[in-house]
């Protein structure tokens, strides 16, 4: 595998190989594998959610302490997805990084390098800045309180110890800010390594315009370098089904929980005015949840904008010139490329794409108000 290509998943994948959710060879190393995915699910995931439901359940007459668990409940029923999402496709996600690096999606000459390059470097800059945000979320749910009031769980879950100083409560506390380093730590991987997926493919159809604009510069054998492209337009297609069918059940769920969140997240907002610690902790979680959405969609539908410019590029070649074979051949091909790539969601209506988002925050503001005029 090429630095090039592993750049794309490098840095987004060290989670995955941490839990061991990546599928190994030997049998003893498989039967650890087991057993270490069932203990990081069922202990430090699907027992945290139990704690949130039950708490939830537990103060259905009150709504602060609700809108106060449901944010993070719905955050980890996201990451739970993922998790489970991971693990059952895990070869086939192994399949998916080996292919990155196949001959078909490796550029050429010094232009097609620079566009791989650029790709390379948006790649990164994502994963850092969304891993930043992301850190400054927890820290900030999880530091001050521990600063201010020691009395307080940082997130509000089912405690069975009623005693603050108890080493039961202080070993809750600490499960607490475990539990959500490995959501926050999981939710960085998935979601960077979604955005570069999506930035490679974006990546290849900017090389693959590039080629159609270039067309009969280098060589009068511009039928050879047409079905070239064909070929090359039929992988990118199919590396795009195979990048959809992996991830659209994971980020369509997190696009739902992600309502949950912002409705709750408003809702706190409105009803913390005047507690300013509190009020900037939901702020900045409500920023990093808009920031994780966005990038999710802007970068799939970015996919959606840089096929529709295909057909220019190839009516924009000198194609006149060609033969009538040629040009039939370009035809065929033109009608073939205004059928857009999109990455759709669990609808096939719907793609990920800016729409969504805007959907999204509408949505998530249409339910905070009917949420504030019911409890007022």
């Amino acid at each position: 595998m090429t630095k090039k290509a592993e750049i794309f998943y490098k840095g987004q994948t060290f989670v995955f190989y941490l839990f061991s959710l990546m599928p190994h060879e030997q049998r003893w190393k498989r039967i650890l594998n087991e057993i270490n995915f069932f203990h990081v699910v069922g202990f430090w995931v699907l027992l945290f959610d139990l704690l949130l439901v039950l708490h939830v359940l537990a103060n259905l007459n009150n709504m602060f302490e609700i809108v106060r668990s449901i944010f993070v409940l719905a955050t980890s029923v996201g990451h739970t997805a993922k998790m489970i999402s991971i693990k059952r496709s895990n070869v086939a996600l192994l399949q998916l990084f080996e292919r990155l690096d196949a001959e078909d999606f490796r550029p050429e000459g010094p232009e097609e390098c620079a566009i791989y390059a650029a790709a390379c470097e948006t790649t990164r800059k994502t994963r850092d800045y969304y891993a930043a945000l992301s850190l400054s979320a927890l820290a900030m749910v999880l530091i001050p309180q521990f600063v201010v009031d020691w009395s307080q769980l940082p997130v509000g879950t089912y405690n069975p110890f009623d005693n603050p100083g108890s080493a039961g409560y202080y070993l809750l506390y600490c499960y607490q800010c475990l539990a959500l380093t490995t959501a926050c730590l999981m939710n960085i991987s998935f979601d960077s390594l979604c955005c570069s997926l999506f930035i490679f493919l974006n990546c290849q159809l900017d090389i693959l315009g590039l080629r159609l604009q270039h067309l009969g510069e280098a060589t009068q054998n511009i039928d050879g370098q047409l079905k070239q492209c064909i070929r090359y337009h039929m992988a990118i297609v199919d590396l795009a089904e195979t990048i959809e069918r992996l991830l659209c059940s994971p980020i369509s769920i997190q696009i739902f929980c992600s309502v949950l969140v912002l409705t709750a997240n408003f809702y706190a907002i409105a009803m913390l005015s005047d507690e300013k610690l509190a009020l900037l902790k939901f702020v900045i979680y409500q920023t990093c949840m808009l920031i994780q959405i966005f990038m999710l969609c802007y970068f799939a539908g970015e996919v959606t904008h840089c096929s529709v410019g295909l057909p220019h590029r190839l009516y924009d070649t000198n194609w006149v010139d060609w033969n009538r074979t040629e040009r039939r051949n370009a035809l065929l091909f033109m009608q073939r490329l205004h059928y857009d790539l999109r990455i759709r969601t669990i609808n096939p209506s719907r793609a990920f794409d800016l729409a969504l988002f805007s959907s999204i925050v509408n949505c998530s503001y249409s339910y905070f108000a009917l949420l504030k005029r019911v409890n007022s």
